[in-house]
């Protein structure tokens, strides 16, 4: 017996997608043992299917299961390069702000490797969600640059907490939407998630080991231990460098991610 396609225009679809996690997220509040990756992953994975099943699609369409030596390739090296990426940002940073830097003597090998597998299980997820059904059902019907922004609003909602001021709201939507839309460029260039899976990943591990301004809550648990004077901590020696250093990123995957004499346009 033949599935039935589902004639629903993909905006209406996209909406109840994140309808549905809208509600999760709320039961989530009201459920607190609720309140996981997991949950939410099973959310969006079961909702995908749905929408897929009723389009006549299955969820291996969505290109998150590895089954080339491509796909390994394209993790490994969307890990390096979010790596490099956050070094660079780390290296400016650090010469406006001025922060002294050192080594920490007390590495903890397992802390490094659960922080690895945390960051690996958050990007996946992450991309799954926001790069997975929603938006390559949008890059069917819409220009990129159109599923691009779509995407971007509510993967930054996503980062927003209760106790952020407006401004930091603000600064919070611009730096994560930017994020999303590098993250988008790599599942354009590449075709599937593990691309942008693996600069998540790359990115939020190095982060996690290589933090950019002093805290007082490190635990010496990172590679390196930042000391400083937070009154050097402002949006120019902060901000400035992941926008100047995520832009660039940008840029380059908009010029070297378009198939060979693809107009602009069709990659935008």
């Amino acid at each position: 017996m033949k599935t039935q396609k589902t004639t629903w225009p993909t905006w209406i679809k996209v909406g109840l997608y994140f309808l549905i996690l809208s509600l999760a997220y709320v039961t989530a509040g009201l459920v607190p043992a609720l309140n996981s990756f997991i949950f939410f992953f099973l959310v969006s994975l079961v909702s995908s299917w749905a929408f897929l099943h009723a389009e006549g699609n299955t969820l291996s369409s969505l290109g998150f299961v590895p089954l080339s030596k491509k796909d390994w390739a394209n993790l490994f090296q969307g890990l390096a390069a979010g790596i490099f990426l956050l070094f660079i940002t780390l290296v400016i940073t650090l010469y406006l702000t001025k922060d002294n830097w050192e080594i920490n003597p007390h590495l903890d090998p397992m802390h490094l490797l659960m922080t690895f597998l945390g960051c690996l299980f958050s990007a996946f997820i992450q991309e799954f969600v926001f790069r997975g059904y929603p938006f390559q059902s949008l890059l069917k019907q819409y220009a990129p640059w159109l599923a691009q922004l779509i995407i971007a609003i509510p993967f930054g909602l996503m980062h927003l907490h209760a106790s952020m001021t407006l401004w930091d709201m603000l600064k919070v939507m611009i730096s994560t939407g930017l994020g999303s839309v590098l993250f988008g460029l790599a599942y354009l260039k590449s075709e599937k998630l593990f691309l942008p899976i693996g600069l998540h990943l790359g990115w939020n591990y190095a982060q996690e080991l290589l933090p950019r301004v002093a805290m007082q809550d490190q635990h010496h648990k990172g590679l390196i231990l930042l000391s400083g004077n937070e009154s050097m901590y402002n949006d120019l020696n902060v901000l400035m460098p992941y926008l100047l250093v995520i832009s660039i990123a940008v840029v380059y995957f908009v010029i070297t991610g378009r198939k060979k004499n693809e107009p602009l346009g069709h990659f935008l």
